[in-house]
C-alpha cells in the first residue's frame, strides 16, 4: 500500500494509493505516532480517493479506533479527515468515526480533500 506524508504546518496530508492491506494501515499509524512531528500537530488528513482496492471491514476499524484512542490519551485533542469517494469506503469510514464518538479524537468524514482542509483550519 504506497502512502505519501505531506507535513504542513500545523498537520499532516497523508494520501493513499494502489491496494490497502489492514496491516498496512496499523502499522503506517504506528511510525506515524512516533514521528517527531506528530507531536507538533493538530490534524490528519487521510486521503483514500486513489486506491485501487480495498481488504479492510469494521473489525479493522475498531482496531484502529482503539490504538488510536491509546494514544489520545498523550496527544490530547487531535481531528482526523478522512476522504473517501467510494461507496464501500464511505461505509468503513462511518464505522471508525462511530468508534471514534466522545473520544479525544474528532473525525470528519468528507468526500474532497478540500472539503476536508477548510474544516481542519
Amino acid at each position: 500500500m504506497p502512502h505519501t506524508n505531506t507535513w504542513e504546518k500545523k498537520g499532516l496530508l497523508r494520501k493513499f494509493t494502489g491496494n490497502i492491506q489492514p496491516e498496512e494501515i496499523l502499522s503506517s499509524n504506528f511510525a506515524l505516532h512516533e514521528h517527531p512531528c506528530f507531536e507538533k500537530i493538530s490534524y490528519i488528513i487521510n486521503d483514500f480517493t486513489e486506491i485501487s482496492g480495498v481488504l479492510l471491514n469494521s473489525s479493522h476499524t475498531k482496531i484502529y479506533a482503539s490504538t488510536d484512542d491509546i494514544i489520545s490519551e498523550t496527544k490530547g485533542k487531535f481531528d482526523i479527515a478522512i476522504v473517501v469517494n467510494q461507496d464501500s469506503l464511505i461505509d468503513l469510514a462511518n464505522s471508525y468515526r462511530n468508534e471514534m464518538k466522545n473520544r479525544y479524537f474528532k473525525c470528519e468524514i468528507f468526500k474532497t480533500v478540500e472539503d476536508a482542509q477548510k474544516w481542519v483550519e
